[in-house]
């Protein structure tokens, strides 16, 4: 006889919201039968992939009968031999992409009770993979000009605080903690509090002030940065990310992640793209002078703006996100609505190529202009 009683779930991970991803190329071409679809939705890397990186996973795809290398030696020593003075591999651990390590950390710091804060509008998994955890997510918000505000963060550290998560650039909105910010931060946490330094978009800064986070590692704090090859490098297919910390704090991670935790293209793949830096050059320098322009004719729109020092723009579109987002499916445009980003008001569009960007903001122009004819005949 079959009992009604089916197999005990772990309410926290049942519970937990689910992330949501951006609309596919695929998707959008099938449904509207669009021939021509840009995407400007998930940050990715308008240049494409590192070619370096192209011919190297070519070149290994013979050997991919054979399980990949069970460690990342070889990675994490390019990677310590790039990031300065007193930063070895012994720092480095590497992960499935920068959000297989948020999860580590939270399955390493997070007990049922405990408290991480999160500073919103910011990146959704973090909160996600908080409540997995059984923890409890302690919101600490944005000031009104979307940066940190380093004494409500300071004041909300409590007995279980575990883990406190800045991400600068933020996703979503591209603003930084500046160094003077974060100094005073880290003046005030306690050593048991480890702060995540999420530094995923850091290529595409060129503010002067924006926090230099690896001097915390060096100095022996209770951090970790995590970086990634998805963006300047054009790799997100592959999911390569990396933390950089104390030798205590990455061999930590090191023991809660699975092995071959990374294949064998993804491992070649990232070496190649580590020594290819025109790649990462160009592209820094085509996302600084797009960005620049593209935040311009959004203004000449009329539209409200976020500054941001990564590699998209959130905007207020002044009429439903949603709606906005649909009409710009239907002309072969892509954006991300930034609701499930704890901004309901507003809409994030990477930054993609000249000729991407203008299709977009004739996109948006056309469609704000037809909103706008219907909002008028409605009021007749």
């Amino acid at each position: 006889m079959h009992s009604n009683q089916g197999p005990r779930l772990n309410p926290h991970i049942a519970s937990a919201p689910l992330y949501t991803p951006g609309t596919s190329v695929e998707e959008v071409a099938a449904r509207y039968g669009v021939a021509e679809v840009i995407k400007l939705a998930s940050n990715e890397n308008p240049l494409g992939p590192s070619p370096r990186a192209v011919a190297a996973i070519r070149a290994a795809l013979p050997e991919l009968f054979r399980y990949p290398r069970i460690a990342d030696d070889e990675l994490r020593a390019r990677l310590a031999e790039r990031l300065g003075p007193n930063i070895g591999p012994e720092h480095i651990a590497t992960g499935n992409g920068a959000t297989e390590l948020l999860a580590l950390i939270s399955q390493g710091f997070i007990d049922e009770g405990d408290e991480a804060i999160i500073c919103p509008p910011t990146f959704p998994m973090y909160e996600i993979f908080i409540r997995r955890r059984g923890g409890r997510p302690v919101r600490v918000n944005l000031t009104v000009d979307y940066g940190y505000d380093v004494e409500a963060i300071l004041a909300a550290i409590t007995p279980r605080t575990r883990l406190i998560f800045i991400c600068s650039p933020n996703n979503p909105t591209g603003t930084i903690m500046t160094q003077a910010e974060a100094d005073r931060l880290m003046a005030g946490v306690p050593d048991r509090v480890v702060v995540v330094f999420d530094e995923s978009y850091l290529a595409f800064v060129d503010r002067d002030d924006h926090v230099k986070a690896i001097e915390y590692v060096r100095a022996e704090r209770s951090v970790i940065l995590l970086r990634s090859f998805s963006k300047a490098h054009g790799l997100a297919g592959l999911r390569v990310g990396y933390a950089i910390a104390h030798p205590t704090l990455a061999e930590y991670l090191w023991r809660s992640r699975l092995p071959f935790h990374l294949g064998s293209l993804a491992l070649v793949g990232a070496m190649a793209a580590l020594d290819d830096v025109d790649h990462v050059s160009r592209t820094r320098e085509l996302i600084i002078a797009e960005r620049a322009k593209l935040v311009n004719r959004l203004k000449e729109l009329g539209l409200f703006v976020v500054p941001s020092q990564s590699n998209f723009i959130i905007f207020r579109p002044g009429y439903d996100p949603q709606t906005v987002y649909e009409h710009l499916l239907r002309r072969g445009v892509i954006v991300r609505p930034a609701d499930f980003f704890y901004m309901p008001d507003f809409i994030r569009v990477s930054v993609g190529t000249p000729e991407q960007n203008e299709r977009f903001i004739a996109a948006l122009k056309d469609v704000l202009d037809n909103l706008a004819a219907d909002r008028s005949e409605r009021s007749r």
